[in-house]
């Protein structure tokens, strides 16, 4: 079975949304020189609203409005469709063409799951460094209270 197959929407969607527009334009590139791309729905702004989940008691809440940037398109007559947080036109057409694409299963859709984990793996090594940096200037109060139990 193709890894990409494998691959849920959420986790693809999680690369998708965080990778770099290089990356974005190299894989819609090559579905777009294969197939004609059909933009059903021009990238728009609008407002959804964002649900969470409360911290302490679990209960799900919608937290307020966020402007998202949403485009949908189609290939061999299956739709994609990009959604990205921001006023992001480009990143929000790349990604519909690349759902679109893996949605039809596209020739070159084959070759991309390595280029998706390596991705992935960039990110996650990104935010390891970004914890790492924040993790540095954390306050540890257990050691706050001692030094001024000190006293």
């Amino acid at each position: 079975m193709d890894p990409i197959a494998e691959m849920n929407k959420r986790r693809l969607s999680k690369i998708l949304v965080n990778c770099d527009m290089a990356l974005l334009k190299k894989l819609s590139g090559q579905a777009e020189a294969l197939e004609n791309i059909r933009i059903e729905r021009a990238p728009q702004t609008s407002l959804v609203m964002m649900k969470t989940r409360d911290s302490v008691s679990m209960q799900p809440f919608y937290m307020g409005e966020v402007l998202v940037t949403e485009c949908a398109v189609s290939v061999r007559n299956t739709f994609g469709i990009g959604v990205v947080i921001g006023e992001q036109p480009e990143r929000a057409y790349r990604i519909a063409v690349i759902d679109a694409a893996l949605n039809a299963g596209l020739p070159a859709v084959k070759d991309w799951s390595p280029v998706l984990e390596a991705a992935e793996k960039r990110m996650t090594e990104q935010r390891k460094l970004e914890h790492a940096r924040a993790s540095v200037s954390k306050v540890n109060f257990d050691t706050m209270g001692e030094f001024h139990d000190q006293r």
